[in-house]
């Protein structure tokens, strides 16, 4: 999966509630750093999506994607949808691929919601 795909696969996992594949998808010392915390190590994401997120009955819209030549880096612009369609928040996602996982994740929002 090219680095592209692995972003979109990331998503699709999360809004599916599908944390096998999203294990897969990530290193073993994969990095979240978001505007309300860092979460560091794959397992402690994958446990932070399963059992603490604020919210879990959301989607993930995404509007654009950007990758660089050889796929390395990621951004995705888009919006996080709460169950009933309304935006939550908007947000651009970077994503550092290496091989074919995801090493780290910067988010940032265009509001504090978390």
């Amino acid at each position: 999966m090219d680095g592209p795909a692995l972003a979109r696969e990331y998503y699709r996992s999360i809004d599916a509630d599908d944390y096998e594949t999203l294990t897969s998808l990530l290193a073993a010392d994969f990095v979240h750093e978001r505007p309300d915390r860092t979460l560091s190590g794959r397992e402690r994401f994958v446990e932070f999506m399963r059992e603490e997120r604020p919210e879990t009955d959301t989607e993930h819209a995404i509007d654009a994607v950007y990758s660089t030549d050889a796929g390395g880096r990621v951004a995705i612009e888009g919006r996080l949808l709460r169950a009933d369609g309304e935006v939550w928040f908007g947000f651009v996602d970077t994503f550092d691929i290496d091989g074919e996982v995801i090493a780290d994740l910067r988010t940032y929002t265009d509001e504090h919601p978390l």
